[in-house]
């Protein structure tokens, strides 16, 4: 009789074990193969989800350490990856469900932010992820989808300084290839932050070309 109660309780134990959303788990598999040795990065998480009232669209940013490569003079860096974009729970809360698996999931996109890493820092900075829920406001509130080569005038510092940085030039991530989740297709757009004078270069030229050549600039 012992042993039947104990292997009942360790059968409910099981069934009530939280399951990870495919949506959500689709984007952490792309996540794990780029950082394997990272399985649990710091998250910015919002303190109230967006489909329970909350006012941020991105359930959670994490955060990773790259390593860079010195070859190509891209120094150490943290690098930012939103989920709440595209679809990470397929019922419907927030995004209408995908009728055919090559649609995009969501608006069939998430950003990702890579930021500096200084000398002796241990922790990565947290500022990156209120333009993130910030951009992401307005996708939602906009319906605007996100594409490699857009820019977008924020004209406001995007760290909550003085910085030149006060607008954004969207590219493909270069290390986060477009993924097929259950809940439909999923591109990683990066975010990229320019001065007044690179938007405006941007507006009479085109955005490929202006992040080609802040690419060539050694950082």
């Amino acid at each position: 009789m012992e042993a039947k109660e104990t292997s009942a309780s360790v059968n409910l134990q099981q069934t009530n074990a939280p399951i990870t959303p495919p949506g959500l788990e689709a984007i952490y598999s792309s996540c794990r193969r780029l950082y394997p040795n990272q399985p649990n990065p710091l998250q910015v998480t919002a303190l109230v989800k967006y489909w329970l009232g909350g006012p941020d669209p991105l359930d959670y940013i994490s955060m990773y350490a790259n390593p860079g490569d010195p070859d190509n003079c891209i120094p150490p860096h943290w690098h930012y990856i939103s989920f709440g974009l595209s679809d990470l729970h397929g019922d419907g809360r927030v995004h209408e469900r995908c009728k055919t698996p090559d649609a995009p999931s969501g608006y069939g996109f998430e950003l990702t932010f890579r930021l500096k890493r200084e000398e002796g820092e241990t922790a990565p900075p947290t500022w990156p992820a209120a333009f993130m829920q910030g951009l992401a406001r307005y996708v939602y509130q906009s319906e605007n989808i996100m594409y490699s080569g857009d820019h977008v005038s924020w004209h406001a510092p995007l760290d909550g300084t003085e910085s030149r940085l006060q607008h954004m030039m969207l590219t493909d991530d270069p290390q986060l290839q477009q993924i097929q989740t259950p809940h439909g297709m999923l591109s990683f757009i990066q975010i990229i932050g320019i001065t007044g004078e690179e938007i405006k270069a941007t507006q009479h030229w085109n955005g490929p070309g202006i992040i080609e050549l802040i690419k060539s600039v050694p950082m």
